[in-house]
């Protein structure tokens, strides 16, 4: 019998090569698909279903990528919504002509702000993780002649292709770009020219990922999706992406992007220079806005005289000042900046939260907008923004007692209340019960994983979104992004997933391969993308928010730093960096003593 030349070497030894052949570890290269403008998502305008645009909201019209967008044409006026499409039905005449413009980079009068095609991640991100976009899709039907550009900041055109569109249904139109020739784009633009009666679904990118496993896709997309959100000239992040630098900044979600940028260095997706340049320009930029108590304000923006304050109407805040100084610690550990780090204790060390304890016991919410009157509310509740202020309670006093709720279940069962203190902390993946409220965190989290998995199967099992696996009752924003929402598996006839939650509870979760399946068939679905996870998605039709949240997107970013150390079982950066503090490693002995 002749032998095969495989046959030669011992069967463990070929099992073995099969494994890492099929390993999902394993570094490939994928094509995917990213929507630039999914029409359906804008909140339909009056005006009989035709769009003045002058009534575009900025704050909640937006493209997927967290960029703005517009009209253009002598006919842009005919342009209107139609049932989740841009329709668009124009005359003979010669300026019988209108289109849109998208910017591909922040708002479309910042015109440093561009778009590399062959490198289409902010240029933080080092050469060798980044993607390339190679082609554009339309989602488009009727008939007449379309156009699409590729123009710079000036309008100076780069690429251009015209083509005449005759279909009846909504059918596919796919272009390939020269990527490499396109390093400095501002704005696609699409017309339609005179005659053509076309409606438009959506307008997607062909991206090429770098040579990655799928688990450091999962980190760098949605670090990316953090990145986005981060202002140089400020040095916070915004709330939103698409809105302007100090309009509405959030403290808290800066404090994490800080913590996401010291792991992201570690993994060589940035460099170490950048990532100390940002813990030093956040620490600038926020620490002078320390308030009452030494608290710090939980959104803000510039004021009339150009510099960083409280935003009216929002509160200093016990949680955000927690997050914020709690991140920035372990983020200088990460980065070796000892000098920075001395200063970051220090100014949490000043933070008076004793002061704020009540007369049970519990650490008050913070303090209004007038800097003096202390919000009633306190952090009673079991779960995990209590513990996050219980340690900055003992970081600035050792001696302080702290109290939480012994009910050992997050309230209404919301997905992030579970995970967002071990996004910095290791001890919370114990088995031994806590000195303070005496749960097992583990089980409790792996129960609370289980219970959001079985939610939808056992409530909504022919729901669309119920086959493909997606979960997450969690918080966020509502479904067209008007205002904020908090689900729970706790709650009855829940409508909204926020499927950060998804990696946020990667790291207790037991059946990685079934997670990565899950992710993997959310992306033809556009519920995760190389710009990260959607912002929440309707359990009844299936239909998502695209819009990139800096906090949830910092949720999701350090969610998914904590599943690739898992699976790759390499040394996790964030929790040997807390364990190696000293007054943090304290400071938890009031949960593990």
């Amino acid at each position: 019998m002749t032998r095969s030349p495989t046959s030669r070497f011992p069967r463990w030894l070929r099992l073995l090569a099969c494994l890492l052949v099929t390993s999902p570890l394993r570094a490939e290269v994928r094509t995917v698909w990213q929507t630039l403008h999914s029409y359906y998502t804008i909140v339909e305008p009056a005006h009989a279903g035709r769009q003045d645009r002058h009534q575009v909201n900025p704050f909640l019209s937006y493209t997927n990528i967290g960029t703005d967008f517009g009209f253009a044409g002598p006919a842009e006026n005919l342009i209107g919504w139609h049932s989740g499409q841009i329709g668009v039905t124009l005359g003979e005449g010669a300026n019988d002509w209108a289109g849109m413009w998208h910017s591909l980079s922040r708002l479309a009068r910042m015109k440093d702000a561009r778009m590399d095609f062959s490198a289409c991640y902010p240029a933080a991100i080092q050469p060798a993780f980044q993607p390339k976009i190679t082609g554009i899709r339309a989602i488009i039907r009727g008939k007449g002649n379309w156009k699409i550009d590729l123009t710079d900041e000036n309008n100076r055109l780069l690429w251009s292709q015209s083509r005449y569109i005759q279909h009846d249904a909504f059918t596919e139109e796919v272009y390939d770009l020269p990527a490499d020739a396109l390093k400095s784009v501002k704005f696609l633009t699409w017309i339609a020219e005179p005659g053509a009666d076309l409606d438009i679904d959506r307008i997607d990118f062909r991206v090429v990922t770098p040579d990655v496993s799928f688990d450091q896709w999962l980190f760098l997309a949605s670090y990316a999706k953090a990145l986005t959100c981060w202002s140089e000239s400020t040095g916070v992040v915004r709330d939103r992406a698409h809105i302007d630098d100090g309009s509405f900044d959030s403290v808290s979600a800066t404090g994490l992007f800080c913590l996401a940028t010291a792991a992201a260095a570690a993994e060589g997706m940035v460099s170490k220079d950048f990532a100390v340049k940002v813990l030093r320009k956040t620490h600038e930029s926020v620490n002078p806005l320390r308030g009452p108590y030494g608290l710090l304000p939980h959104f803000i923006r510039r004021n009339q005289d150009g510099h960083l304050a409280l935003h009216p109407g929002t509160e200093y805040s016990t949680i955000d000042t927690s997050l914020f100084d709690l991140s920035l610690i372990i983020s200088a550990r990460m980065l070796e900046q000892e000098d920075f780090l001395r200063e970051a204790l220090a100014a949490a060390r000043q933070v008076k939260f004793a002061s704020l304890i009540n007369a049970e016991g519990y650490v008050s919410h913070g303090v209004m907008d007038d800097g003096k009157t202390i919000i009633p509310y306190v952090w009673r509740d079991w779960g995990g923004e209590t513990a996050l202020v219980l340690v900055m309670l003992r970081l600035s006093d050792a001696n302080a007692k702290a109290a939480m709720s012994d009910h050992a279940r997050p309230h209404q069962g919301t997905g992030f209340i579970a995970e967002i203190q071990s996004l910095l902390f290791p001890q919370f993946d114990s088995e031994q019960p806590d000195a303070v409220s005496g749960a097992n965190w583990r089980a409790v989290r792996v129960q609370l994983l289980r219970d959001q998995k079985n939610y939808l199967r056992t409530r909504y099992p022919n729901a669309p979104v119920t086959g493909s696996g997606v979960f997450g009752f969690s918080a966020g924003e509502q479904r067209h992004g008007l205002g904020y929402a908090v689900g729970g598996v706790d709650l009855e006839q829940q409508q909204l997933l926020h499927p950060h939650y998804m990696l946020m509870s990667a790291a207790v979760e037991e059946e990685e391969a079934q997670l990565r399946d899950t992710l993997l068939r959310m992306e033809p679905l556009r519920l995760f993308t190389p710009w990260g996870m959607v912002e929440n998605v309707s359990v009844n039709d299936g239909q998502s928010l695209p819009m990139i949240g800096s906090l949830n997107a910092c949720f999701e970013a350090l969610g998914a730093y904590h599943f690739l150390k898992k699976t790759t079982r390499q040394p996790n950066g964030i929790y040997r960096a807390a364990r190696e503090v000293d007054a943090l490693r304290d400071a938890l002995r009031v949960f593990y003593p």
